[in-house]
């Protein structure tokens, strides 16, 4: 009986040991820690104890830093898990610093009747290295194409460009701490990786989603005459990127409709293109572009008017500018008319000395 309880003894303590083997300790600290004015850095490690019968009032957490031992306060208490904290000062003159986890602690022997201390370390050495270049967060997480969306952070400059997705966005420098980019034409309803971009580094920013936006077109409808010229207008509410913005113009009556290529210029939000109507038809021009949704304008090109049309609408002006033209005539005519007996009136003799002495003249060399 005795053997049977000195057999089962051995067998818990082999079963102690191996539980302390699931015991480990693991750093809590960020990868990227924001330098700070203070220079002051909470270094954290969580301590999983699961080690026999612990002694409650053993543990002892340090950090092991500039080849100093120095004991850590405790945060958190659980069952197994527990999470220590110590607020690191970094030196000045200094840009990073080397550290790891040491954890001290005592279990009862049941066997023995005494306690053994245990000892856990680190599996690694960490590096402390505060950055003076990062991003907080992004102001907004969606909208349309166009969309100027504010990044806040720390350490930005004149060189830093944001990519979203693949495509690079006209990025706008504000400060230090502040960019601003306008959300560049991508096919819209998906989400894309936003990203800082660097002379020497790359920073994931978050992520965007494209929601659709809609163009504005004008006119909303056409209606010509074979011949017939009208422009219309595209605006796209943004400003164009670099290479401008390209808008695609599709049409279910191709011999009806001639038109050029439309892009919005580089640095406009609009643009005007001249429509030309060709045969009589009827249907549609399609309108897209990368984030927008399609427009459908409607289109009728009629039959031009015949040489006679044009003459039977031409007719009653025609009929009146002749109606006007006679009266002119007429009033004309009248005017002379009532200006011929006045002129014979003044060339009688009483009426002009001059001619009557030089017809007695004529008379007396006559003689």
């Amino acid at each position: 009986m005795h053997k049977a309880k000195k057999l089962t003894s051995i067998a818990i303590a082999a079963l102690t040991i191996a539980l302390g083997g699931c015991s480990s300790l693991s750093n809590l600290t960020p990868e990227k820690v924001p330098e700070n004015a203070s220079r002051t850095y909470t270094l954290s490690m969580s301590a999983y104890i699961n080690d026999g019968d612990l002694i409650q009032d053993s543990i002892e957490p340090f950090i092991v830093i500039d080849e100093k031992i120095i004991p850590m306060r405790e945060t958190s208490d659980m069952k197994y898990d527990r999470i220590y904290e110590y607020d690191y000062v970094m030196p000045k003159g200094r840009t990073e610093a080397k550290y790891y986890f040491l954890l001290k602690y005592k279990v009862s022997n049941n066997i023995e009747g005494v306690s053994k201390e245990r000892e856990m370390k680190s599996r690694t050495v960490y590096t402390l290295k505060p950055i003076s270049r990062y991003v907080v967060n992004l102001q907004n997480e969606r909208g349309p194409v166009g969309t100027v969306v504010p990044v806040l952070g720390r350490g930005f400059d004149r060189l830093d460009k944001i990519y979203v997705g693949d495509v690079q966005a006209d990025t706008e420098y504000v400060s230090r701490n502040t960019l601003n980019f306008t959300v560049p034409p991508l096919a819209a309803g998906k989400t894309y990786d936003v990203a800082l971009v660097g002379t020497n580094s790359e920073i994931w920013v978050g992520a965007f989603r494209v929601d659709v936006a809609n163009m504005n077109v004008s006119p909303a409808s056409i209606e010509l005459k074979s011949g017939d010229i009208t422009n219309i207008i595209f605006n796209i509410g943004f400003t164009a990127p670099k290479g401008g913005y390209p808008i695609d113009v599709k049409t279910n009556i191709p011999s009806s409709v001639i038109m050029d290529e439309v892009v919005v210029p580089e640095g406009e939000s609009s643009t005007s293109v001249m429509l030309k109507a060709a045969a009589p038809g009827k249907g549609f021009l399609y309108i897209n572009g990368l984030g927008f949704n399609e427009k459908q304008i409607p289109i009728e090109v009629l039959e031009s008017d015949s040489q006679e049309d044009v003459m039977n609408e031409l007719a009653p002006a025609i009929e009146a500018a002749d109606k006007n033209a006679a009266a002119a005539s007429n009033k004309e005519d009248k005017e002379q008319s009532d200006k011929k007996p006045a002129d014979a009136a003044k060339d009688t003799p009483s009426n002009n000395p001059v001619k009557a002495t030089k017809t007695a003249d004529t008379k007396v060399e006559s003689k």
